[in-house]
């Protein structure tokens, strides 16, 4: 191989490494935060639930833990989380500030709402009055998005939901966390959630594919950096 393919070829097999060997070492990170995840929810769910009230709570503390807070919902905080279909059903997912005595707030996931074909229908949502006690597992603050645009967060439909946000829009102060409701108040929301974290083994597996294209492109470039040509026969 001449210097100048020897140096193409180096340069290549080096960008190739790189991309391969991150997109591996990231999948297998994923994959361990996945099952970390669902061992923190699996220890979690047998625990008695913890009460939160209006004193400093610690999000990692009681991250995937269940929980129960009693308030009032504000239903001018309503925010419906888009793109959230069950099935072939289109929907949102209903969130709403509840009220805790004493000036504190927590973001509460109280459940699944169908849709409409048409975008420009907004779904009306029930919202019981009163004091009202809210069981459920209490889920980080934020999740992990990509956004091409600022959100519109004077809107009713949100693409990505935080408490941060929820400061920002509502003026009020919240809890570090996110409650995932899971008890009945007769709203008519559905709460058939998902386990936390599930498919860490899709993760190993793609891993182990861009190892083994890391693998490939090593065994490539040193079969054709060692390769002799074939010598040219010398005319007689």
């Amino acid at each position: 191989m001449s210097g100048r393919r020897r140096f193409v070829a180096t340069a290549a097999a080096l960008a190739g490494l790189a991309v391969t060997t991150s997109a591996a070492v990231w999948q297998y990170g994923r994959g361990q935060e996945k099952d970390r995840i669902a061992a923190e929810a699996s220890a979690g769910a047998t625990d008695p639930p913890i009460e939160i009230g209006n004193a400093a709570v610690s999000e990692a503390t009681l991250r995937y833990r269940r929980v129960v807070v009693a308030g009032e919902f504000q239903p001018e905080t309503i925010v419906l989380l888009d793109n959230q279909t069950r099935g072939a059903q289109p929907g949102f997912i209903v969130f709403t500030a509840l009220a805790l005595p004493g000036g504190q707030s927590v973001l509460v996931k109280r459940g699944w709402i169908a849709g409409n074909l048409d975008r420009s229908v907004i779904p009306e949502v029930a919202t019981p009055s009163g004091r009202v006690s809210i069981e459920g597992v209490a889920l980080p603050p934020a999740s992990r998005f990509l956004e091409l645009a600022e959100p519109a967060l004077e809107s009713r439909v949100w693409q990505n939901v935080t408490v941060e946000r929820y400061g920002q829009r509502f003026g009020k102060t919240f809890q570090p966390l996110i409650v995932q409701q899971t008890n009945d108040v007769g709203d008519g929301l559905v709460r058939q959630w998902p386990q936390p974290a599930t498919g860490a083994a899709k993760h190993y597996g793609y891993a182990f594919q861009w190892a083994a294209m890391a693998a490939l492109i090593v065994v490539f470039y040193v079969y054709f950096s060692v390769r002799k040509r074939p010598s040219k026969a010398i005319p007689s």
